[in-house]
Parts: structure tokens; sequence; C-alpha cells
């Protein structure tokens, strides 16, 4: 299967106009880590928390207002967006000519409104907390209503590599005006034009591939080699050594077991790109145990993958792609401990 480079110019260009939501905060799961984020949010009063999760009687949806369609899903992301890109443009414009220094006054002072609006809403512990019940395989379709400000992934699994083969395929802009039911069918029914890179044991040119890619990374922090799942899991911590949840992930030290960390996990990753294509998504510390992506580099990064995939079908004639491991990349989602690395490869 081929793509070709206008169809990759049509998704970045749709994924170029998908507005990143401020202070939308997006959590994928709704158990005991994600009802402990939900919890802390709580706490220090984020404006808008939405939990997804496959289970509708997971705890969090208990200590949260339920979203019970997928219209009333997309008016509320959509009400959130509007608000976020006015408040966006408001701060970035600059009215020119003689009623610059009013216009610049008036704007200043609906900011100020709108801020006292929510400083009232917060001082009240009115924080918006929603929960749907919605399986990972709907992400893109979520995200095309707009990308929260940071993603929390609170899954057992790589959420960022789970998610890539469909969030490469963000439907299209529609021709006509489409319910959330047609624009969800539409996109689960897109092909992906990435897979992931599993490697069977007598394939010796790819397991010499990946195993060169591993030796990239210094053994004491290899806590798996899966080429049979193209993984690599990294971690400062040994086998049999648990982290307690409460861990502040220092950089340059092991708090727990006195270890010392000579770069983070993430700046490994990233030395990486010196050998092999790929996109490493950074955990933040949202609190003690629990990290989040922050949304701009989550678009940059999916906008990155797609001008590589243009690349490729620019140029796929030539000799260059064509054995596969010359169309591979990998995706790592990583913090300063522990990391989890997925190896993919252009169709």
């Amino acid at each position: 299967m081929e793509y070709k480079a206008s169809q990759v110019d049509e998704k970045i260009n749709h994924l170029e106009k998908i507005h990143v939501i401020k202070n939308y905060y997006l959590v994928l799961g709704g158990g005991k880590i994600g009802t402990d984020f939900l919890d802390y949010a709580r706490k220090k009063r984020f404006p808008f928390v939405l939990v997804i999760d496959k289970d509708e009687n997971a705890p969090a949806s208990r200590k949260s207002n339920i979203i019970k369609t997928k219209d009333e899903l997309v008016n509320l992301l959509k009400n959130k967006a509007s608000e976020s890109f006015q408040d966006e443009a408001l701060k970035s414009s600059s009215a020119a000519g003689e009623n610059e220094r009013e216009d610049k006054e008036r704007e200043e002072n609906e900011r100020k409104d709108k801020e006292n609006k929510v400083e009232n809403k917060l001082e009240n512990n009115e924080i918006e907390a929603y929960f749907y019940k919605m399986d990972l395989d709907n992400i893109p379709f979520l995200l095309s209503l707009g990308i929260p400000e940071y993603i929390i992934p609170a899954v057992p699994c790589h959420a960022a590599a789970y998610l890539l083969s469909d969030l490469l395929k963000l439907p299209l802009k529609p021709e006509k005006e489409e319910n959330a039911e047609e624009i969800l069918e539409k996109s689960q029914m897109e092909d992906s034009p990435v897979t992931e890179l599993f490697i069977r044991p007598e394939d010796e040119r790819l397991m010499s591939f990946f195993e060169k890619l591993a030796t990239s990374f210094p053994d004491d922090v290899i806590a798996g080699r899966y080429p049979e799942y193209g993984m690599l899991f990294l971690s400062y911590a040994r086998e049999g050594e648990i982290c307690p949840d409460s861990c502040p992930g220092p950089k340059d030290r092991c708090p727990t077991f006195g270890r010392k960390k000579p770069e983070t996990i993430t700046e490994y990753a990233r030395k990486l790109l010196q050998h092999l294509p790929g996109w490493v998504f950074e955990s933040y510390q949202m609190k003690p145990g629990i990290g989040g992506l922050k949304g701009k580099e989550f678009k940059q990064n999916l906008l990155e993958i797609l001008e590589f995939l243009r690349s490729i079908e620019e140029n796929r004639s030539e000799k260059r792609f064509e054995k596969l491991e010359d169309r591979t990349f990998f995706v790592a989602t990583t913090c300063t401990c522990h990391g989890v690395l997925n190896m993919f490869y252009v169709i």
C-alpha cells in the first residue's frame, strides 16, 4: 500500500488547523492513576479535565460529570476550543492605526474580565471535570476536536505508540457538515500508512538492526529487549526494584536507590536520533508518580512524522528505501528515569 504525497499533505494541513486548547487536561484511563490525577487536579484547581475509559464504571466516573453522547462531547470541546482560540487571539493581536491604544485597552479589559470569571470559579472550587466512555482506538476522533494542553496517559500500555497508527489516520476535513457518528466512522475506515515493526528470530538482518539500535544505550539503562514486539524498555531501576509513587524524579540522581544518572532517559533517547529517525514524546511530571505529554509537542511530533512520511512517498522509487529498515523509525515516551520505545516502518 502506497500513499501519495498529496494525501499526506492533506493530513498535514488538517492537523495544522487543529487548535491546542489551553487549560484542557485529557486523562487516558479512569482507574487508580487517572483517579489520582483527577483528585490532584481538583486540589490544584485545574480548570477543565476530561477523563476517558472504556469502562463506564471506572472509578474516575464517580468523581466527574458524565458525558452521555458523542454530540454532547463534540459541543463541549468545540466551545472550549473557541474560548481558547479567542483568548489567544486577544493576547497576540495588535490593532493598527489611530485606534490602536483604544483597541488594546478594550482587549485588556476583556481579558481581565475572563480571567476574573475563571478565578471566581476556581475560588468556589468549580473545576470542570468530565468523564466519557471511550476506547483508545477512538482518540483520533477526540483529538480532531482539539488537542489538550496536556495528555496524561494512565493506561497499562505505551500510549503514544499504541495510538500512532490511528493518529496518522486523522480524518480529512469533510466536504459537508457531518455528525459525530459519521466523522468517527470515516476515521475508522481509513488505512494507516505505518505499522509496528515486529522482528522474527530467524530474520538475521533485522535482528542485527535491532541489536545495533539497542547498543546505542548504556547496558545499565536497558531494562528489557523485545525484538519480537519491536520494543525496548529503559530504566534506571534494576530488576526487582520498585519506584515509590511519590518519587519526584530528579535529573542527576535516583533518591530511592542512591544511583547517579549521568544523563536522563530522555537525553539518551534523543541521542538515538543520530542513528535512526524517530520522535521522543517527553513526559513531564504533573505530580510525583504521574507524567503528562505537552499538547504542543505532541502535535509537533505528529506533524514531523507526517513530513517524514511525505519525504518517503516522494522518493519511494529510490534504492535507499528498498529495504524495510530504511523506512523504519522509532517512537519513544520518556521521563528522567524511565522510557519505552517502539519501532515502526512506513508500509
